[in-house]
């Protein structure tokens, strides 16, 4: 009897074991969590980022104010798509009722307003960097009419019926030279027709 009581009590004190193990980890993220979130308040937002990170990898479920604290430290990192994604969740999970609803609010407007100056400030570089560089012709003397395609006549549709106009750029001939190419790729070609 003594051999069947032990057999039937070790998957009991395994299930004790593990769940007393699970709870010791729950307990050490939960401090790690408040850690993570003194240090992003303290401005150390890098080390609150270790912390959340590890929090992220081995807590599940995740409590919603999570969302709220590595979007507020993403942006303070500069990471600003991810601090919207995460802000946007914490306002999903717990809409205006959520204890950082105002807070998410605003860190969301801030991380909204600063990927939109990222944008536009890479968009500048690429038209500022398009419109220094020079197109290689490849020894060509004239290349395709990009406005044309080649044809010398622009097609368009009418009212009632189908419009033909002499290319404005490359005046029925198709082709520009190497040099009115590159004008015409950087935005500064004048039509040497105009309508």
């Amino acid at each position: 009897m003594g051999m069947q009581m032990t057999k039937l009590l070790f998957p009991f004190f395994i299930i004790i074991s593990l769940s007393s193990q699970a709870q010791i980890l729950t307990t050490e993220l939960n401090r790690r969590l408040d850690v993570g979130r003194e240090m992003m308040l303290g401005g150390s937002y890098d080390s609150a980022e270790v912390e959340f990170n590890i929090v992220l990898k081995n807590m599940k479920p995740l409590p919603s104010e999570m969302a709220y604290f590595y979007g507020r430290n993403s942006y303070h990192l500069g990471e600003h798509k991810r601090a919207i994604n995460w802000l946007n969740k914490y306002i999903q999970l717990k809409g205006a009722r959520g204890v950082y609803y105002e807070e998410s609010v605003d860190y969301l407007q801030l991380s909204e307003d600063a990927y939109l100056d990222e944008q536009r400030s890479n968009a500048m570089y690429v038209s500022e960097n398009l419109a220094s560089s020079e197109f290689d012709c490849g020894g060509l003397e004239k290349m395709v009419c990009p406005v044309c395609h080649g044809s010398g006549v622009i097609i368009t549709q009418g009212t009632f019926d189908v419009i033909y106009k002499t290319c404005p750029y490359s005046l029925g001939e198709g082709f520009l030279s190497c040099d009115e190419y590159n004008l015409f790729m950087k935005g500064l070609l004048e039509p040497k027709l105009k309508d």
